[in-house]
Order: structure tokens, then sequence, then C-alpha cells
């Protein structure tokens, strides 16, 4: 009885699938890159493409002032909104939630804080935990893909992988846009298919954060380093007077 919800999250037979999710029907692999100029732009923004470079899905984070902490909008190629990501500007808001159209709650993603690798589970419209994603621990995958396993809740089948693709030293060291493989079954439910892209946009949203903070500890790190700047002492009264 435990594995009904499973069952019937991930074998539907054929679902209602969501308006502009009738892309992910018959494909089996999805693509994300990022696509912005500079590490100083304010957005960032993303294409989705299937595996053979057909692009279906572009992505633009907003950011508002007061506003949710993560909000992505990921829209078709007509210019309509297909799904919505929200993570709530709150100190226990560590639920992304993902939206279809129109408002539709398609699921939750959950990041595992107790763990020590990036594991994520991934959480049906009622909450219920449905697919876990596991990705490498400490140290894992350096100068190299790296690899998120998309298994089952209990661990016992793999339905997938999102793999962060490795670009070469020169792309990785001078360049600020990521670039994202995810593989999953052609016959999975969309729902899920949509719900494994939005996991894959928190994993570079926690991966953007992470960096964020090295480079906040190094710059304190230099400047506590640096020599305090010596003040000279003002110039006595009777000296001033006399020049």
């Amino acid at each position: 009885m435990q594995n009904i919800p499973f069952i019937q999250f991930i074998m539907a037979g054929i679902p209602a699938v969501p308006p502009g999710l009738e892309n992910l029907l018959q494909i089996n692999e999805v693509h994300v890159k990022q696509t912005r100029q500079s590490a100083f732009q304010t957005r960032c923004t993303y294409d989705v493409f299937t595996s053979d470079g057909c692009l279906i899905y572009r992505a633009e984070q907003e950011i508002e002032c007061c506003g949710p902490r993560f909000n992505l909008q990921v829209q078709n190629l007509q210019g309509y909104n297909v799904m919505n990501l929200l993570l709530p500007n709150s100190c226990w808001g560590i639920q992304l939630q993902v939206f279809g159209p129109p408002g539709m709650l398609l699921g939750y993603i959950d990041k595992e804080w107790a763990s020590f690798n990036s594991s994520f589970n991934i959480l049906t419209a009622l909450g219920q935990p449905s697919i876990k994603v596991k990705g490498p621990g400490w140290g894992g995958a350096f100068m190299s893909d790296v690899h998120f396993q998309v298994m089952t809740l209990d661990g016992s089948a793999p339905l997938g992988v999102i793999t962060r693709v490795w670009r070469g030293v020169r792309k990785e060291f001078f360049s600020v846009n990521d670039n994202y493989k995810v593989q999953f079954p052609g016959d999975l439910d969309v729902k899920v298919k949509a719900l494994l892209i939005a996991c894959t946009f928190f994993i570079i949203l926690k991966k953007h954060k992470r960096r964020k903070i090295r480079q906040y500890k190094r710059k304190k790190k230099e400047k506590k380093k640096q020599p305090p700047q010596q003040i000279s002492p003002p110039i006595p009264a009777y000296i001033r007077y006399n020049q």
C-alpha cells in the first residue's frame, strides 16, 4: 500500500497534460543552458532544448524588492507561461513550489539539509514524497561531469539522471554559464518531467548561492589581511599658529 501514491504519480496511464507541457510528452532528455551574458547581469536567463537541439522553452528569473527569494518563469516559444517556480521569502521557506498553467500546483522540490550531499525530494501536489534526487558528496566529481541520480524514494530503482556538464577548464573558469542535461524515461508522467526540470533549476540556484558565499568569504578574508591605514595625528594648535 505504501507504493500506491508513487505508482499513481509516475504511472498515471494517459494523464491530462497541463497546457504548454505537451513538448515533454515524447522526449526522454532535455538540456538546460544558462544564457546570461556576464556575471554582472541581474537577471538569470535559460534556454531549454531537446536532445537534438530544438529550443522548446525559455526561462527568466525575476528579481523583485521584498518579493520571493526565487521566482522563475518558464515560457514556450509563443510567450505563454508554462511553469512558475517560487521559493517564498521566508526563513522557513525551503520548499520550491512548482506551478503549471493556469496556476495548477504540480508539486514541490524539497532540499535535504541534513545530508552531506546535494539531495532533493520531489513531492506531489499533496505533499507526498515520490522521487529522490541524490547528488555527489563533498569533493565528488572534481573537474568532470556532476551527476544527480534520480531514483525511487527507497533508492531501489533508478529513474534517470540530472547532469551538470563539464565544459572544460577554460570555460569553467572564464564563463558564468552552466549547462545541464536531464534524462528520464520517455513514458514518465509529463508532470514528473516538469518537476525534474524544476529540480534542475533549484540545483542551479543552490550552486550560485554557494558561489556567492565563497566569494563573500574570500573578500572578507582578503580585507582582514590588508594592513590598517595609518592616520596622521592632528597638528597641535601652537605649531599651526607658528607656521
